[in-house]
């Protein structure tokens, strides 16, 4: 007879990725093991692996959620009314806003994949080049006059500056969030909109 999901399984769920999570930032997901993470959630190892069978999956998991949940963002600001422009501002504070809700997740996106066995990895390396794939999008529409060649190089400098923004940027500072996002807008399309070619 197979197993009655619980009522909170969701809740436990996230509850497990939000350990991991803190537990992969704090100590590398290489050095984490199970019995950490079921010690950071209070639950025990063997309840542990009724959600996750392995370390891997509970990964695989965490960032899947992570970047499906960027991806639906930026696939509703793409088909926001508005100018070009607008959609760009729009894009780079949500990017900066899920990285902020999610930081220690971000961080694990950017360095924990390739950890990952191949078959893990392949289906995040596709969430990833969506990404890439929309913010080049957004990129087309303000600059159309370029070669189609340079849209990734700028698109991977883009994402490069939202990324890392992640790993130095702290909200309680002088400069608010809002403030950043549009002096990374206004740094960003400086250079752009004056590219030529």
């Amino acid at each position: 007879m197979p197993r009655i999901r619980a009522d909170d399984y969701d809740a436990k769920t996230q509850s497990i990725l939000d350990s991991a999570a803190s537990l992969f930032a704090k100590v590398g997901y290489p050095n984490a093991k199970m019995q950490d993470i079921a010690k950071a959630c209070g639950a025990t190892k063997s309840m542990l692996y009724h959600y996750f069978p392995a370390k891997d999956d509970l990964l695989f998991a965490m960032l899947e959620e992570h970047l499906e949940n960027l991806i639906a963002s930026i696939e509703e600001i793409t088909a926001q009314a508005g100018t070009a422009q607008q959609r760009f501002a729009a894009f780079v504070e949500v990017y900066v806003q899920k990285s902020a809700q999610s930081r220690r997740r971000h961080l694990s996106a950017m360095n924990d994949v390739k950890f990952l066995p191949k078959n893990l990895q392949n289906p995040l390396l596709a969430l990833e080049t969506r990404v890439t794939e929309l913010a080049a999008s957004l990129l087309r529409e303000l600059n159309p006059k370029l070669s189609e060649d340079a849209y990734k190089p700028y698109t991977m400098l883009l994402l490069g500056m939202l990324n890392w923004t992640d790993t130095w940027y702290k909200p309680a500072g002088t400069m608010k969030p809002q403030e950043l996002c549009d002096r990374i807008s206004r740094l960003f399309l400086t250079g752009f909109l004056a590219e030529k070619s």
